[in-house]
């Protein structure tokens, strides 16, 4: 639970004051705060910025079916970087909740301290990115400019506020050092909780007691766990508890809504969106000017797919509590405006594609570890985002192509992303577990993770000539599937003048000195494929070595695609992402030069991936092949030496280099 609060606290310059400009005449902090803070420093937490002496998170259901949620936390600042934890937030929706505390407490060799500027708490936006109005907004106070090391700071924060669905759930998961870490559920009389889903490999250690109507839930000494490189999903996940808030059968109708599964949570999200799939003549012409020239069903549902993925992304974020956070605006208005979010976009795509004859639906999809999406706890609450499911026939060949009971063959598409073109999928979506919206669907559908050959290829080809001491030459890197989509968002997103300087850093990173003279780029719209291609001169090539000729490193291609672990030990498990890197190397040679000495081929095959080299040299032409390939794996740290030690070899055998004989001089 602590991500929800320390996850916000990001780390900024830190000014640490003396303590003389501190006053000790501040109200004392309460029993519980000068509790924790007279607890010691256990030295398990070596190294860590901070150390959590308490991270409460007290839900009491209230007797009108409201939820109020009270926080408690204490932290003792351990070094410089530590202070930035010295802040506190809570989160409310305006018009709705009700903020009923907020208090922090300075706590310094046991006595309350306060500084000597008042603090207030500010109340501000907590918009979404992209959200042109939003409910969300925030009250945050921050200490970290006096916090001197050693010093403890808690704070306390209750808001009350409507629920929406009648579920509660708990994830004990977070990077500091937590000393005890509580989940407390309190429910009225006649209300009962049930505990829908567990899951976290520290489920068993959690002590869980009740007390009449109150559950506890908590874990104690939880190490230091820093960030680190490719972290898996759910690598820092201890503990989840989901509950069901059950309210007795007389008050049941006027309770928040508890799905009992899939299927009624399916039915709530269509009845709640019923309507928003509209039409009118603008739209209707739209779809049929849009699909005029298209030949076949799937033609008609690239175009729109197009159109759809090109209007600009805008919410507008309002009604939270009575579930319009899950409702499309309608699909008029978002096409008269000509923008929307997530669900907008996706609803209006919808509404395109029937006009065209073509049957799709909403799916309810989470952009963040959707694999881990428990089909346990049938919860709208696991979602946060919304793609579209298209009905097609069997002469559509797509990867992203499910069968789904009840709907039928479904083709998976996400109308938000503007990179991820038709057919193809965003990463944080493939392997993930999205719920299909049409009445009565039972289950989760998870969709493929596509293949590694032909959607995950990072391809480069680098042609050089020798001239003299340089060279001139071209380098085109892309591909198909997420490499396409890379370049595509550097197209959108970046000048051209920015694109070419992120070329010459990384292509200079192995060919020191590289200019870049010439700039372009191809784009598929069918296959998904992005090509960028520079041409370039090296005015310095090789290094001369008398009486031998010359020397030619041939590791001339970076991989930022690929993880680096320079660390030697590792405390989280690591999230593979799949990948096929491929390299081809031309090195034209100039008449009369001769290869001296040429690598030799490298094979490697691990369960993590396989590697493979290959070199030779026809018609004054050294030709370098490479091949890379990183499989889709959840690798547990004991496992950590042996991909540490792949890689390694990986790095040793693209440290090759190619003797060249010059031709004697004249």
């Amino acid at each position: 639970m602590s991500p929800r609060s320390l996850g916000l606290a990001a780390l900024v310059g830190l000014v640490v004051l003396a303590s003389a400009g501190l006053h000790a005449a501040a109200p004392a902090a309460p029993a519980w705060v000068l509790e924790m803070a007279a607890r010691s420093t256990p030295s398990t937490v070596a190294g860590a910025p901070a150390v959590v002496l308490l991270d409460e998170w007290n839900h009491e259901v209230l007797p009108d079916g409201r939820v109020a949620l009270t926080v408690r936390h204490v932290v003792r600042i351990l070094n410089r970087s530590g202070a930035a934890q010295a802040r506190a937030s809570v989160f409310y929706r305006d018009k709705d909740d009700s903020v009923k505390a907020t208090n922090a407490w300075l706590v310094r060799d046991g006595k309350t301290v306060t500084p000597p500027k008042k603090r207030e708490w500010a109340d501000v936006s907590a918009a979404s990115i992209g959200a042109i109005f939003d409910e969300s907004r925030k009250r945050a106070i921050s200490y970290e400019d006096v916090v001197c090391l050693g010093d403890v700071f808690a704070y306390e924060t209750r808001v009350e506020r409507r629920m929406l669905f009648g579920q509660v759930q708990n994830v004990w998961h977070c990077s500091l050092p937590t000393l005890v870490d509580r989940f407390v559920l309190k429910v009225p009389p006649g209300w009962s909780c049930e505990v829908a889903a567990r899951s976290g490999t520290a489920v068993g250690l959690l002590k869980e007691t009740v007390a009449g109507q109150t559950r506890t839930w908590e874990l104690l000494d939880r190490p230091y766990r820093p960030d680190e490189p490719a972290m898996a999903d759910g690598a820092r996940l201890d503990a989840l508890v989901a509950v069901n808030l059950v309210p007795p059968a007389e008050s049941a109708g006027s309770a928040p809504f508890v799905p009992r599964d899939w299927a009624a949570a399916a039915d709530w999200d269509w009845q709640n969106s019923l309507g928003q799939c509209d039409t009118d003549a603008a739209l209707a012409a739209e779809a049929r000017k849009l699909t005029a020239d298209c030949a076949d069903p799937l033609a008609r549902i690239r175009a729109l797919s197009r159109y759809v993925q090109q209007l600009r992304y805008v919410g507008v974020n309002k009604n939270l509590a009575l579930g319009h956070g899950y409702r499309p605006r309608k699909a008029t208005e978002v096409f008269a405006r000509g923008w929307g979010d997530c669900k907008d976009k996706a609803n209006l795509m919808v509404a395109l594609l029937r006009e065209v004859g073509i049957e799709a639906f909403l799916a309810s999809a989470q952009t963040e570890e959707g694999r881990l999406v428990n089909p346990d706890w049938p919860s709208l609450n696991q979602f946060n985002h919304a793609i579209v499911a298209i009905r097609v026939d069997d002469t559509v060949k797509l990867e992203p192509i499910v069968d789904v009971p009840g709907a039928g063959r479904l083709l998976f598409f996400d109308a938000t992303s503007q990179t991820a073109l038709l057919g193809d999928l965003p990463w944080a979506l493939q392997g993930s577990k999205v719920q299909v919206i049409f009445p009565g669907n039972k289950g989760l559908t998870t969709l493929p993770v596509l293949p590694i050959d032909r959607f995950h290829v990072f391809e480069t080809k680098l042609e050089l000539e020798l001239t003299g001491a340089g060279a001139v030459g071209k380098c085109t890197t892309g591909g198909p599937g997420r490499a396409g989509a890379f370049w595509r968002g550097f197209a959108l997103w970046k000048t051209e003048k920015e694109q070419r300087e992120y070329l010459e850093e990384r292509i200079g990173k192995g060919l020191r000195g590289a200019q870049i003279r010439e700039f372009s780029a191809t784009d598929d719209p069918v296959t998904g494929e992005r090509r960028v291609a520079v041409d370039l001169a090296v005015p310095r090539f090789g290094q001369p070595m008398p009486g031998v000729g010359l020397i030619v490193r041939l590791d001339l291609l970076g991989r930022d695609n690929v993880p680096a672990f320079p660390e030697l030990e590792r405390r989280l498990p690591i999230g593979l992402t799949p990948a096929l890197v491929r390299e081809t190397i031309r090195i034209r040679l100039p008449e009369g030069y001769a290869v001296e000495e040429m690598p030799k081929a490298v094979q490697l095959q691990t369960p993590y991936g396989t590697y493979s080299s290959a070199y030779d040299f026809a018609e004054r032409t050294v030709v370098v092949q490479r091949t890379l390939r990183l499989e889709d794996r959840t690798v547990p740290v004991a496992e950590y030496a042996a991909l540490r030690k792949f890689l390694g070899d990986v790095a040793k055998a693209d440290r090759s280099s190619l003797v060249l004989r010059q031709p004697p001089a004249q």
